[in-house]
């Protein structure tokens, strides 16, 4: 495998990863929260398409400087976080909801605790 396919597959794997910690998180919160198995599995499935926003919005501040990318991040992890509220309804369990965004922050400041590579370019494919 070249270093740029390597880098790729990593990147994708931080990725995954991502959203597995989201889907895991999310239905074992809902559980010790006291949510029924119905209500866990709805609480997951309306995270996942915030986590997926998560990170679409992770990835556009990622060029952004550190003094504006981490209050940045918190903003978008509020909004979602406040959007799922309003979406949840009654079922919801607040303590749940923040919880899992608090965890998703931790999370991605772990992510981020070493800089990326950027991944190259392969040469023989650029527009000329």
């Amino acid at each position: 495998m070249t270093a740029r396919s390597e880098q790729l597959a990593d990147h994708i794997a931080e990725r995954l990863e991502f959203i597995t910690f989201l889907a895991c998180c999310s239905a074992l919160l809902a559980l010790l929260c006291g949510m029924t198995g119905q209500q866990a599995l709805a609480f997951t499935a309306l995270n996942l398409p915030f986590g997926l926003a998560i990170l679409l919005g992770s990835a556009l501040l990622a060029p952004l400087a550190p003094h504006w990318r981490l209050p940045l991040t918190a903003a978008l992890l509020l909004g979602c976080a406040l959007t799922s509220l309003q979406l949840g309804g009654e079922w919801l369990d607040p303590v749940a909801l923040w919880s899992l965004h608090g965890l998703l922050g931790l999370e991605l400041l772990w992510q981020s605790r070493h800089p990326r590579a950027r991944i190259p370019a392969d040469e023989g494919q650029q527009l000329r």
